[in-house]
């Protein structure tokens, strides 16, 4: 089941241990094209020969038209994209690599999830949801559908550089990932020049949904040490932080009259 994880990178150095745990499939933060990471690569970093492409900005059209012409020079060991934009889907369609859409509070449905899988290969299911409405989509997707298994969950993201205005306004020392508490709930908030995003913590556990019929099983082990990341992997958490999040919750989204 290993060979179905995809893991992102976070540093480089840990990448020769993970392998040794079986895993193979390594996702890494495209440089330019991501917001939320302390380490994004360039294609010359990326060595690995089953490495996938992770875009989680909202694109201008520079960027597009940036992107646009890297993907169609990539090189060999580049298996696959993961995006967000769903621009990109168009951007995409004569590309010869595997389309993941990963955009964590929309895919919500298996009826939505069903008409974007006639565009991607697979996309990964949104953590806002119950296992129970996991369960749903799994059962009622056209394609086999991929599943966020750990880390930390994306709250909010601006094309603002907060973390800077922040500082600047209050006159304080600057400090790139910030551990923030409102009304008793903490967040990590992670800024680099295209803008910010804020993690829920602690980190989201759905190991639960390692068991299910799913196509890829993702990981994204930011705020961890190497030893949490190793740990992690060969299934020892006695010392993370974690929460199941919404898989044990209903969440009812109401309106204001």
């Amino acid at each position: 089941m290993k060979n179905k994880i995809l893991f992102t990178v976070t540093n480089l150095e840990i990448i020769d241990e993970v392998k040794k745990l079986g895993i193979d499939k390594f996702v890494y933060p495209f440089s330019f094209f991501c917001v939320g990471f302390l380490n994004c690569y360039e294609l010359k970093d990326i060595k690995e020969q089953n490495s996938y492409l992770l875009i989680n900005r909202i694109l201008d059209t520079k960027a597009i038209n940036k992107l646009n012409e890297i993907l169609h020079n990539l090189p060999h060991n580049i298996k696959g994209i993961i995006f967000e934009d769903l621009g990109l889907i168009k951007v995409l369609e004569d590309i010869k690599i595997e389309k993941i859409l990963f955009a964590p509070h929309t895919l919500t449905n298996y009826m939505s999830i069903n008409s974007y899988l006639r565009y991607v290969d697979t996309l990964i299911v949104s953590y806002d949801i119950t296992e129970e409405e996991i369960d749903e989509i799994i059962s009622k997707a056209n394609k086999k559908v991929s599943l966020f298994v750990f880390g930390p969950t994306s709250s909010m993201y601006s094309r603002r550089t907060l973390l800077t205005s922040y500082s600047k306004h209050y006159k304080i020392d600057y400090k790139n990932v910030k551990k923030l508490s409102v009304n008793n709930v903490d967040f990590m908030a992670v800024e680099n020049k295209y803008g910010t995003v804020l993690y829920h913590m602690p980190l989201y556990n759905g190991l639960s949904l390692f068991n299910k019929d799913a196509k890829y099983y993702f990981y994204l082990p930011l705020f961890m040490e190497n030893n949490e990341i190793l740990n992690l992997l060969d299934n020892k958490l006695d010392n993370i932080e974690s929460s199941r999040g919404f898989l044990d919750i209903k969440t009812f989204y109401k309106i204001k009259k």
